[in-house]
């Protein structure tokens, strides 16, 4: 398969991990008593970090946007890099190393640290970028 149909195959699937992430992330979910006690104790006790008052809850939630916003913008490079792979397949290559390293990282720290479904997409979207590494061998 080319390597631009596989970086956009690639774009798209990361868009819908970042749909996902959002949505998990800013929906409203349903909590049991004790998880609910977790999540009022991260929001209740402020504390100074570099100046800022802040809590943990404004670290899971900022850290969660963080990530999202992350994911959306490698959908865009991804998308972008298709082009690029277009015209100059042997050019785009150090960009799917780089790529496919960090997606492995993703899929990694999903499966030990998440569930399934991150470490799905990230291993899928992996895959991609390893094909399309493998494929640009030549202009």
């Amino acid at each position: 398969m080319k390597p631009a149909i596989l970086l956009r195959v690639a774009s798209v699937l990361t868009l819908i991990f970042c749909a996902g992430h959002t949505y998990g992330a800013l929906g409203a979910a349903l909590r049991d008593p004790e998880q609910a006690a977790v999540f009022m104790a991260m929001q209740a006790f402020p504390f100074e970090i570099m100046g800022a008052r802040r809590t943990h809850w404004d670290f899971y939630r900022g850290f969660s946007l963080l990530f999202s916003v992350t994911l959306l913008l490698l959908a865009v490079l991804l998308w972008q890099l298709a082009a690029l792979a277009k015209r100059d397949p042997a050019g785009a290559r150090p960009f799917l190393g780089s790529l496919f390293l960090g997606y492995l990282g993703f899929t990694i720290l999903c499966g030990v640290y998440f569930f399934l479904a991150p470490a799905v997409f990230s291993a899928a979207v992996a895959v991609c970028l390893a094909l399309a590494f493998t494929s640009a061998r030549t202009g």
